[in-house]
């Protein structure tokens, strides 16, 4: 094998031609303040609203984990995680999320609340604060709770 030597200012491997930016879909996840995020603990497409609502009350943009986003009731730009996207709010609501190291790696920062009925699911390891309880329990009470304070 020969040993070829090139002057750099010959070679053009690289140029800067410009920046273009991805389409955030409806929602951009990656910018918000409160992130609400829902996973298969949700049990049913239908049970969706209920969370969007929190989400509202609290100010914050629904988000998910990836087993929402392969049974196609929310879409991939809503996916947090190694696959979907790496986000950085003040407050993380995970709801009815195991934890899963491939969703919690790309939660970067901010303040971490998880509600599971699993006392053990891995994202209590990573938790701020957890309420070990099933979420059709507390999620009505929360969101009754925020529609009395914003009432008056």
């Amino acid at each position: 094998i020969r040993n070829l030597r090139f002057p750099l200012e010959e070679i053009e491997y690289k140029r800067f031609i410009g920046y273009i930016e991805a389409a955030a879909g409806e929602v951009d996840i990656t910018r918000a303040d409160v992130l609400v995020s829902v996973g298969q603990g949700i049990g049913d497409k239908k049970n969706i609203p209920m969370i969007a609502e929190l989400s509202e009350l609290m100010g914050g943009v629904l988000a998910c984990s990836r087993p929402i986003v392969d049974k196609k009731w929310l879409p991939k730009e809503r996916q947090v995680g190694i696959s979907g996207k790496t986000v950085k709010p003040k407050v993380y609501l995970a709801i009815g999320i195991s934890g899963a190291f491939q969703h919690i790696a790309e939660i970067k920062g901010g303040t971490i609340i998880a509600i599971n009925k699993d006392p053990k699911a891995p994202i209590f390891r990573v938790a701020d604060y957890g309420i070990v309880a099933d979420l059709f329990d507390i999620v009505p009470v929360l969101t009754a709770k925020l529609k009395q304070m914003k009432a008056g």
